[in-house]
């Protein structure tokens, strides 16, 4: 991907830019993010995960699946009874998702390349929907058509959870957090071989983004009943929650 020159400001929620963005740097993600996050992006996963109380037998969709990153932890609730729907938009990304996909054992996952915002599932088709750091990218109205999404694939009380890295409100941490996302990540990126300015607009995402209280009234506006989470200090955020279950109609 050629991205703009200094002079030309993208618009960085283009689903074109998004694919083109991730596609690049699918070579150097997991290292960069291992060595980066010091271990808390693996505990968010965990703990985003586990509020989604996964069941054996489950059918999870992992929206904007990445590598994989997620499925270790989805595994560990299902017990290996159940399957994953994983999808996303970068073919970067869904390479090294099937590359990781052996090591997850006999639990069945299917990977394909899918808008998150309009995918070919069926309508009331899935247990529970997730999606690991991939908020970010999605406009206002992008997350709404989203959220839209999560409500059609939903079966009736089916449940959801979202994690994403966020701007601390502690203003003594927001400072250095944000000079770490924004600087620090790029120069590591840059040492692993990576484009630093690729690794820089993860920083530009996560502060237009803000926190995860931004989507409360869009999945609100869905019929979705969400809570929200903090992590360590507002570093990352978090909603979850569930599609009321249907209700029978009594006749008088």
């Amino acid at each position: 991907m050629t991205m703009p020159g200094p002079d030309v400001t993208p618009n960085i929620h283009d689903l074109a830019f998004v694919k083109g963005l991730f596609d690049e740097m699918a070579g150097t993600y997991e290292r960069v993010n291992f060595i980066t996050s010091f271990g808390f992006s693996r505990r968010w996963r965990r703990q985003f995960i586990q509020k989604l109380a996964l069941q054996p037998g489950m059918t999870v969709c992992d929206l904007m699946c990445g590598m994989g990153e997620c499925w270790t932890a989805v595994r560990h609730g299902l017990r290996d009874e159940g399957r994953i729907l994983a999808l996303d938009i970068s073919n970067g990304m869904l390479h090294g998702a099937l590359r990781n996909r052996p090591k997850l054992g006999q639990i069945a996952i299917t990977v394909s390349r899918q808008d998150a915002c309009s995918t070919s599932l069926p309508a009331e088709s899935v247990d529970c929907v997730m999606a690991g750091f991939g908020l970010k990218t999605l406009s206002d109205g992008q997350l709404a058509t989203l959220f839209q999404e999560v409500r059609r694939i939903l079966k009736p009380g089916g449940v959801f959870s979202f994690v994403e890295v966020s701007v601390p409100s502690n203003q003594f941490l927001k400072k250095p957090y944000m000079f770490y996302l924004k600087r620090i990540i790029p120069l590591v990126g840059r040492l692993l071989r990576g484009n630093p300015s690729n690794y820089r607009y993860l920083g530009i995402y996560s502060e237009r983004f803000g926190n995860c209280r931004r989507v409360m009234p869009l999945l609100a506006n869905e019929g979705l009943v969400a809570e929200y989470h903090d992590y360590f200090m507002g570093c990352a955020t978090g909603v979850s929650g569930h599609k009321p279950a249907a209700t029978s109609s009594i006749e008088a």
